[in-house]
């Protein structure tokens, strides 16, 4: 096995399995009443063992699915949706191992939740998440977004995917902000979404490092 093809199945490996870890933490994600903090909190309190795996498994998905990515603008033989493929890939390889460590917010939240008054802890909260410089850090995941976007439209005009992934996302950005987070299996199925195509390029990787190997003469 060369180098190159022990990198392609490597990299679809890490690209099926990503978003099925996604799905599994959206899956085992505590129930949230509502949208509010204090509810957010309650639901990360409720359950601890349940919110440690969730996040164990969010912390996962977003790295491996990361990493895997960087090898996806090498689908693209062409000049035809390469640039695209690129900024789009480099944009949502920043955002999903940036994102990966803000999984630790649980754990904090999870705590407070359990050891002081809910008013107490949610002003503890709001304290953290208006810190001047946590915000722009966690607006990376904008980037990640527009992101995935770019990198499902570069693909689809490549042919690596069709564009039938582009209407998914689309779809699945849409549902993330009407769909109520209290009805968590619904929400969860949504946010997945948006990382399915992901397993049909992972696919595609995988296709590639089954190809022949070039004969030198």
């Amino acid at each position: 096995m060369t180098n190159e093809t022990f990198l392609y199945r490597l990299a679809g490996g890490l690209l099926i399995t990503g978003p099925a870890l996604t799905f599994a933490g959206m899956l085992t994600s505590p129930s949230q009443d509502g949208p509010g903090t204090a509810d957010y909190i309650a639901s990360l309190a409720r359950d601890e063992t349940m919110t440690q795996v969730s996040a164990m498994l969010l912390h996962y998905s977003n790295m491996l699915t990361g990493l895997g990515l960087l090898v996806v603008p090498l689908l693209v033989r062409g000049a035809k949706g390469r640039l695209l493929t690129l900024i789009g890939t480099l944009a949502a390889v920043l955002t999903m191992l940036n994102i990966s460590g803000a999984i630790k917010d649980d754990w904090w939240r999870m705590v407070i939740g359990n050891t002081v008054p809910m008013d107490v802890a949610v002003r503890i909260s709001d304290a953290v998440d208006n810190s001047a410089l946590l915000s722009p850090w966690r607006d990376v995941a904008m980037l990640g977004f527009l992101g995935l976007l770019l990198l499902y439209i570069g693909l689809a005009r490549a042919g690596v995917l069709g564009w039938w992934a582009t209407g998914v996302y689309v779809v699945a950005l849409v549902g993330m902000f009407t769909v109520p987070v209290s009805l968590t299996l619904v929400y969860g199925v949504v946010f997945t979404s948006l990382f399915a195509p992901l397993t049909v390029v992972g696919a595609r990787v995988l296709g590639r490092s089954t190809l022949p190997e070039p004969v030198l003469v």
